[in-house]
């Protein structure tokens, strides 16, 4: 990093207009982030650390590293960096192709002058202590031989130590608009044979280092506008291109899979010995496009945005809570924030979605829920949510004093409960580094195991954060990041109960603004629902208003802002219906309405709850 780049906190800059690192008398100085100052918020933050004799500079905000240009000599220094000094092989036992390659080049349909065309020579090289005839492979560039590869008929290979690799027939780039990259000698030749002579090899079959094309990437491959990988078709040659692809640009590359019709081979060889130079031609021929990892087209959408053209957008699911079903219904593969006052019942409220979601439309669910300890216990609370009574025996007191308990639901209904939750609410206890990463691939292993389609993560600062740098902010931002991006790729409902920062003075709590910890809350929620206690407005004994806030709808199809009221009942921990009687344009009254005590697994498929 030049120094001129630099803006040193405290350092005045001398007629160059280069900062003067001595004035500020410290050998530790603070200045901006030559990366992230210019498009953060707080531009003029000194968010780097410079050590002064050194030149190496941390920021704090990204984590970006450098070292100051003048400094880079004695930085090298210290590290022991040198460039390495490569040596070249001994060509002078090098041979014509002998008896034995010849043989076996033949039996590869491959003729030897093809081979002897690329520097294929014959030598003899020592494997396991004996001595055997082999094939040699020259790297050549130009007119130099760089290192060889030798290789036997029973295909044991060995390559020249200290000397370079490079990718085998490099040369054959230079002045080439289009190559093909093969993933072996054997393969290269093949291709050669079949009449290509824009062909190279990687340097050491799918194993290969793609750096070993960094030295000719602006000569020899500057002029390439398309690369033909073809490499082998098993799992090492896929990862192969993969990293080829990433390397050159997908957008260059085009896909060779050894296949015509029924017919396929492992490799460009494997194809010219079964099926011939045509096969071979018209694979070349044929080769795909790449795709370009993270891009999509409109017509990759194209189907499913017909289908709505045709049908209209499915209608989200509804929990059968009169007005609050007004304002939200909820869609697979969203995210769903809510917050609320201390004691609002956040956790029930969650529950009692969940459950619903699960009981009403099939929607299998795992809970971490870390706060709701021991489990057994929130195991009984949910029991009691779907019996609509308490899950438990009551203590029952005679007049002649012999106390006996009694159950308030049958123990077959006991059972037919606990068989529901156990088929359809899984609990995720991690304890050992509670990442997101770790949280997430839970949740998708139960996802692929037994079908969920609801995760609750409950609450949000039993997440533990990403190490590094950045602030509180920036990295509860990046966890909602992946939350959001994981719902969309998967599928998952996903409900992040979240704890309200501390109110100032007479300071109410309606909006998701009022989360703890970050605005990104608000910013990355395809629902917002604030929980506000309402309970001066309830006219009912025994029932609890709470009033929602519905402080984000990302999609009209999902829903509307505003506000709406729901009861609970802190016998059976339901919520229900409340129906908002309005006169002259205002609220007038509460309608509480009736929430049912029946245990919903006696209710019919489609039950009408309350």
């Amino acid at each position: 990093m030049p120094i001129d780049k630099l803006d040193v906190k405290g350092a005045p800059k001398d007629n160059d207009g280069k900062p003067d690192l001595k004035a500020p008398g410290m050998t530790i100085v603070r200045c901006k982030c030559p990366d992230c100052s210019d498009t953060r918020k707080h531009q003029d933050e000194h968010c780097v650390r410079l050590d002064t004799m050194t030149g190496l500079g941390k920021c704090y905000n990204c984590g970006f590293k450098f070292v100051i240009s003048s400094k880079v000599p004695d930085y090298n220094k210290k590290r022991g960096y040198q460039k390495k000094k490569f040596k070249l092989p001994d060509t002078s036992k090098l041979r014509p192709i002998d008896g034995i390659g010849i043989n076996y080049l033949l039996d590869r349909k491959i003729q030897p002058q093809t081979a002897a065309k690329a520097g294929v020579r014959s030598a003899t090289r020592t494997f396991d202590g004996i001595e055997r005839s082999c094939l040699a492979f020259t790297y050549r560039e130009g007119s130099k031989v760089v290192n060889i590869q030798y290789k036997t008929t029973s295909k044991d290979f060995a390559v020249e130590s200290d000397c370079e690799l490079i990718p085998w027939n490099i040369d054959a780039a230079i002045g080439q608009d289009t190559l093909i990259v093969t993933e072996g000698m054997m393969d290269a030749l093949a291709l050669m044979e079949c009449g290509f002579d824009n062909v190279i090899s990687v340097s050491n079959g799918a194993e290969s280092d793609v750096r070993t094309f960094d030295r000719f990437r602006y000569s020899h491959l500057d002029g390439i506008r398309t690369f033909y990988l073809a490499g082998d078709m098993d799992e090492p040659g896929v990862e192969l291109r993969q990293k080829l692809a990433l390397y050159f640009g997908e957008a260059r590359c085009r896909i060779v899979e050894w296949r015509v019709g029924d017919d396929a081979a492992k490799d460009a060889n494997e194809m010219l010995m079964e099926h011939g130079v045509d096969a071979v031609l018209q694979c070349i021929n044929h080769a795909q496009l790449c795709p370009i990892v993270g891009v999509e087209t409109i017509d990759d959408y194209r189907e499913r945005t017909k289908y709505i053209w045709e049908h209209g957008i499915a209608p989200g699911k509804t929990v059968g809570w009169g007005e609050f079903d007004d304002h939200v219904q909820f869609e697979p593969g969203r995210t769903v924030i809510i917050v609320g006052e201390p004691n609002t019942g956040k956790s029930t409220f969650a529950d009692d979605l969940v459950l619903n979601l699960a009981l009403q439309h099939g929607w299998k669910a795992a809970l971490y829920s870390p706060e709701m300890f021991p489990p057994e216990r929130h195991i009984e609370r949910m029991a009691t949510t779907i019996a609509g009574r308490k899950f438990r025996k009551e203590l029952v007191q005679t007049e002649r004093g012999v106390d006996y308990r009694k159950p308030l639901i049958p123990e077959r209904m006991a059972d037919r409960i606990l068989d529901w939750l156990c088929s359809n609410v899984f609990f995720i206890t991690e304890t050992s580094g509670r990442t997101i990463h770790k949280l997430l691939h839970r949740a998708e292993q139960l996802q692929h195991r037994y079908g969920i389609q609801q995760l609750l993560l409950d609450p949000f600062n039993y997440i533990q954060l990403p190490e590094g740098a950045k602030s509180d902010t920036m990295k509860i931002g990046d966890v909602l990041a992946e939350i959001e991006l994981f719902a969309h790729r998967t599928g998952l409902l996903i409900f992040v109960v979240v704890h309200p920062s501390k109110p100032q003075k007479g300071e109410q709590i309606d909006s998701l603004y009022n989360a703890s910890g970050s605005a990104e809350f608000r910013n990355r929620a395809d629902y917002g629902l604030v929980l506000v206690n309402d309970d001066k407005q309830c006219a009912r004994n025994g029932y609890h208003l709470l009033k929602i806030i519905v402080d984000k709808v990302r999609d009209d199809a999902m829903g509307h802002k505003g506000t709406c009221h729901v009861s609970f009942d802190p016998q059976n921990y339901r919520h229900g219906m409340v129906q908002t009687i309005h006169l002259m344009g205002e609220v007038n009254q509460y309608n509480i309405l009736d929430i049912s005590p029946h245990c919903w697994l006696d209710q019919t498929k489609e039950p009408t709850l309350f």
